[in-house]
């Protein structure tokens, strides 16, 4: 039994290189919109906050997001932390929902003629469904889908 109070999934948290790189890749291969973008004079960083258009509310709220964030690392933020980039690698990556399989072999066509995919496309099985996957700039894997069950 949890004691926990109740929570809400709300962002992943994703450090780029080249912010604007990451968000042209972000606008060619999906359609999530910019719903947030701001420079910490304090920090230095740089952030935008990427979302699905129909999770957005009227109020500009999102359900879920990816930050991306850009810049030198500061240490009175992280301590020694080394600076790392790519951390969605092997199996761990974004998914990314579609409705069909052509758009599924679209998405693969695209990125394996810039040379960025990495898998696919391919059925693997009736719960992970049609996919392929490609790499982000910094190296991230996203996942593009369609026939997965989620729920």
């Amino acid at each position: 039994m949890s004691i926990a109070p109740p929570s809400l999934l709300t962002h992943i948290a994703l450090p780029v290189r080249d912010l604007d790189a990451t968000l042209a890749f972000y606008e060619k291969y999906t359609t999530l919109a910019k719903i947030h973008q701001r420079h910490d004079p304090t920090t230095g960083l740089s952030s935008v906050w990427l979302a699905n258009e129909r999770d957005v509310t009227t109020e500009g709220a999102a359900r879920f997001v990816i930050v991306l964030i850009c810049g030198k690392l500061p240490t009175k933020i992280t301590g020694d932390i080394k600076e790392e980039y790519g951390f969605l690698r092997s199996i761990s990556h974004l998914g990314i929902s579609l409705n069909t399989r052509d758009e599924v072999d679209q998405i693969a066509a695209m990125a394996k003629e810039e040379g960025c995919l990495l898998l696919g496309p391919m059925y693997r099985n009736e719960v992970v469904g049609y996919i392929c996957v490609i790499t982000d700039p910094d190296g991230n894997n996203v996942e593009f889908s369609v026939e997965q069950v989620l729920g």
